[in-house]
């Protein structure tokens, strides 16, 4: 076996050497004529017209060109794949059932085999056909919230109906006094007038197909909170337009923001209302705490204290920013004189029933809640501008 493999190595040696010594014969035929060509060039260039300079030019071009292909290797190099050429050199191996073999004596010679695969190509994104496999993101970038809803500054009452009816005290003079021996004594006359408040629907609908809540998997967690975001914003306006509308109007002399907020919360205790909180613009807010900056404020100077939730207290009223407040403009609120009143809670439906839905495959979202805002007394409120 081993006399064999002598034979089959000085055969394929001879080969190689008889292959290599007519490439360098052919070689040096091939250069000497270029160099040939290349004296006759520069003979000629000096006695042949520009056209017959470029004949000669391009038959040395062509000569080298014929040269550098034969050069080359005129098979064509087979590219394969990992699982391919790793099958044929396992195919290459005499393998016989039972005994040993290539494989097994060369793993007991040298404890290990070596395989190059100089014929496999390697992979990129240019070998594959269609998309990268891709990774979804458990959250989505949906537009943000407002940070503050005007129902979370006020209290809230549940009632049977859509009619609310309340009553409110109207002014009349009071004649209690100090009274002379004998005398008539004074009487208060009480004076009460019904307020009915009705209470509208707040709400709004999307549709959508069965099919985009199939290939969209989060839009039944995310849809939600979609309608919930929308429908406090308008709740917020349509809120703070009611109150804003419905309050007093105040002034002051004064042209520095912090000093009119506390001319503000002062009339509003004058008038013996509580002073629960001023609603203002973020723009506000940030004037506010600039001011105090500006005006050499230290902790708690003039009543104002930085900090905390809200950012500021003025003379002990928490400062609330909101973004759909009116920029320039501060309500102050007595949180006992106002609610929100509902028949039920915020709620939202999904439903079939609307228009051809069913026989469309499409699905109606509806968000709805039946309240309203109640500004009880018109004096315990005030809207003034900054």
């Amino acid at each position: 076996m081993e006399k064999e493999i002598e034979i089959e190595i000085k055969s394929m040696s001879e080969n190689i050497e008889k292959i290599s010594q007519k490439a360098e014969a052919k070689s040096a035929e091939i250069t000497a004529s270029l160099e040939a060509k290349l004296a006759e060039y520069k003979l000629a260039a000096e006695t042949k017209s520009g056209d017959e300079l470029k004949a000669i030019q391009k038959e040395m071009q062509d000569q080298y060109d014929a040269f550098v292909t034969s050069k080359a290797s005129s098979k064509v190099i087979d590219i394969k794949t990992i699982d391919t050429a790793f099958a044929e050199k396992l195919e290459g191996m005499n393998f016989k059932e039972g005994q040993d073999n290539d494989l097994t004596n060369d793993l007991r010679k040298n404890k290990s085999v070596r395989f190059d695969f100089n014929e496999v190509k390697a992979m990129g994104l240019n070998n594959l056909t269609g998309d990268p496999v891709a990774s979804y993101g458990p959250r989505q970038a949906i537009l943000p919230s407002q940070k503050v809803n005007f129902r979370d500054l006020v209290p809230t009452l549940n009632t049977e109906t859509g009619l609310y009816v309340f009553y409110k005290e109207t002014e009349t003079p009071n004649n209690i006094a100090k009274q002379s021996e004998g005398s008539t004594k004074g009487e208060n006359t009480y004076a009460l007038s019904e307020v009915k408040i009705v209470q509208q629907y707040i709400a709004g609908t999307t549709t959508f197909t069965k099919q985009m809540a199939t290939s969209l998997p989060f839009l039944t967690n995310t849809l939600p909170r979609l309608l919930m975001r929308d429908y406090y914003k308008k709740e917020n306006a349509l809120f703070y337009a009611t109150v804003s509308q419905a309050a007093t109007v105040d002034t002051s002399a004064e042209t520095d923001k912090v000093k009119k907020i506390i001319d503000f919360v002062a009339d509003q205790m004058q008038l013996d209302f509580n002073a629960s909180f001023v609603i203002v613009s973020y723009t506000d807010m940030a004037a506010l705490i600039k001011s105090t900056y500006t005006n050499g404020y230290y902790a708690s100077a003039g009543g104002v204290a930085l900090g905390g939730q809200n950012g500021i207290s003025i003379n002990g009223v928490p400062v609330v920013a909101a973004s759909w407040a009116t920029a320039g403009k501060a309500l102050v609120i007595d949180q006992d004189y106002i609610e929100r009143v509902q028949v039920k809670g915020l709620a939202i439906e999904l439903s079939y029933e609307n228009n051809d839905n069913f026989v469309k495959n499409q699905v109606t979202a509806r968000i709805e809640c039946q309240t309203e805002i109640n500004l009880m007394l018109a004096a315990s409120a005030s809207f003034s501008t900054l």
